[in-house]
């Protein structure tokens, strides 16, 4: 990249960055503090709840937030006909969630999901509206206004939330939380983005976007089935309790590699898409986001694959250690999912929304014969099988597929990768003995200094390597720079 780009590139990931931090540590002081005053049924039966309204809301996003993002040049015209599509879809959407609550009430054979549903389905329409508008602050590079909202609505959410668990003790409350978030981030980014729909231009070059919109959301549809059968069948055949607990290993894991992947994805989407036709280019900036993320990501999870029984123990507390085995066996598959997740960028910013969708068919299809596979044992088996099949096949399904085409090929990913799967395997000898031997793992301090050594030792690990130990140099040097730049604004 040229000084300009990186320069542009490393400000608006420091600016998303700062604000994701904000909704991180923000969200997990919700987490802890639910979690401690909510029994695990609560959390059951709102993933029971979430599972059909995520799933519906995927329908009414139609991708379309993606299609103005790739696009290099787009007409008004063009974006009120896929402004007006998001909103038929997010109707449609909301409509099918209200008439089904009482069906999905009835699967579950817990009529308490009907009154819950139908709250979800009106907030599912209003997280629809936005789509668009968010789409076009992101393409506009105005990550300021959208880290901005994000801290507002995500501050708003954390202090209704707690309120509401400390009142209501259920999980209205969790709702609640919700509802909130949804309703700031979808008046702020309409203030912010000052668009405002006009008359739908339907030419070719609408339908090829919409057909593009489609397969994301295609994708998106069999991604999230794929991720969420689990929770069907766990809540299904063992109950709520069980799958309160499930849900919680699940989400404690992944929304720190969430709110890392969107704010980078946000940035580093649009960049691609202008220098796809730029080998060299398009090749070093995607690396060294990839390394980027692993770097953040993977000491983190190590550390808490680990430790995950004194870490519930300490931050959760005792009744919640029955999810620590099952957070261990998704903490293995979540150092492989860091990676892959960044497959998105590739095939979005290339214009490979066909090959994306059927990678999605593929991996959802591998990923719910696992789920059948381990349910017999529950959901630590369900766990286990999950983690096995994205080592031995998700992983390199997902690295021949973006090497089929564009700049990135297999051989590139693999020798990109290594070093960090390198860095992973002393990060956790390191962490291991040091808890065995030298530092006690069930207090707050002794779990702190853990991590802090999970990190180092990971980093240490990345020495040998000159690229890694040169972006590692590049990038305390930006957050440095940058900050003080921010700083004085």
């Amino acid at each position: 990249m040229d000084k300009d780009s990186k320069s542009r590139a490393v400000t608006n990931m420091l600016i998303t960055g700062g604000s994701q931090a904000w909704k991180l540590s923000a969200g997990f002081v919700l987490t802890i503090f639910s979690t401690r005053n909510l029994a695990p049924s609560d959390f059951g039966l709102l993933a029971m709840s979430a599972t059909a309204a995520t799933f519906l809301g995927l329908i009414k996003d139609v991708g379309v937030g993606q299609a103005i993002i790739q696009r290099t040049e787009i007409a008004k015209g063009q974006i009120d006909a896929l402004f007006w599509l998001s909103v038929l879809a997010s109707a449609a959407s909301a409509l099918v969630l209200a008439l089904s609550a009482h069906p999905v009430a009835l699967f579950y054979g817990d009529t308490t999901l009907q009154q819950l549903m139908i709250a979800i389905a009106g907030l599912s329409f209003i997280a629809g509206l936005p789509t668009v508008p968010a789409a076009l602050l992101a393409r506009e590079s105005r990550f300021k206004a959208l880290a901005i909202l994000d801290v507002v609505a995500t501050t708003a959410s954390v202090v209704a939330g707690i309120v509401a668990v400390i009142i209501l003790r259920n999980y209205w409350a969790l709702y609640l939380s919700t509802f909130v978030l949804t309703l700031f981030s979808t008046i702020g980014i309409w203030a912010y983005s000052g668009y405002r729909p006009g008359y739908p231009s339907l030419d070719s070059e609408t339908r090829h976007m919409a057909r593009f919109g489609l397969h994301v959301s295609g994708f998106n549809l069999v991604n999230y089935l794929s991720r969420n059968a689990d929770n069907i069948l766990i809540g299904k055949f063992r109950g709520s309790d069980e799958l309160g607990l499930y849900d919680r290993a699940y989400k404690l894991l992944l929304l720190p590699i969430v709110q890392l992947h969107n704010p980078i994805g946000q940035v580093i989407v649009p960049l691609l898409s202008r220098l796809r036709f730029d080998k060299e280019r398009y090749l070093s900036t995607y690396n060294d986001a990839l390394s980027m993320v692993m770097l953040i990501c993977q000491p983190g999870i190590v550390f808490a694959i680990l430790l995950s029984e004194p870490l519930f123990r300490v931050l959760l507390g005792e009744h919640w250690v029955g999810a620590a085995p099952i957070f261990s066996w998704l903490g293995v598959a979540g150092l492989v999912q860091v990676a892959t997740a960044t497959a998105a960028w590739l095939f979005l910013s290339q214009g490979r929304s066909q090959e994306y969708f059927r990678l999605g068919v593929w991996t959802a299809l591998i990923n719910v014969t696992s789920f059948l596979v381990g349910l017999p044992w529950g959901a630590l088996g369900i766990a286990a099988a999950y983690t096995l099949v994205n080592c031995t096949v998700v992983l390199p399904l997902c690295a021949i597929s973006i090497g089929r085409h564009g700049p990135v090929t297999t051989t590139s990913l693999v020798k990109t990768t290594v070093p960090h799967w390198i860095g992973c395997g002393v990060a956790a000898a390191v962490t291991r003995i040091s808890n065995i031997s030298l530092l006690d793992g069930n207090s707050f301090a002794g779990l702190v200094t853990l991590l802090a050594l999970a990190y180092a030792s990971y980093l240490l690990a990345m020495i040998p390597f000159t690229r890694k130990r040169e972006l590692a140099k590049r990038a305390l040097r930006n957050v440095v720079r940058k900050t003080k730049t921010i700083s004085e604004e």
